[in-house]
């Protein structure tokens, strides 16, 4: 197996996790949120992706 192969398999495996992580964050966490006022909203997304940013 090249270093190619090895590459690739990662990249695809990694850009799966994110795809996967991004799928889970709209299903649970947004209609978690979505019925808040404007205000509030913003701060609960600033607070979850300060959250996930750590």
């Amino acid at each position: 197996m090249s270093i190619f192969d090895v590459t690739l398999t990662l990249s695809a495996l990694l850009c799966s996790l994110v795809a996967g992580f991004l799928f889970a964050y709209a299903v649970v966490i947004m209609p978690g949120i979505e019925n808040l006022e404007d205000k509030p909203f913003i701060k609960a997304f600033q607070i979850t992706d300060r959250v996930i940013q750590k």
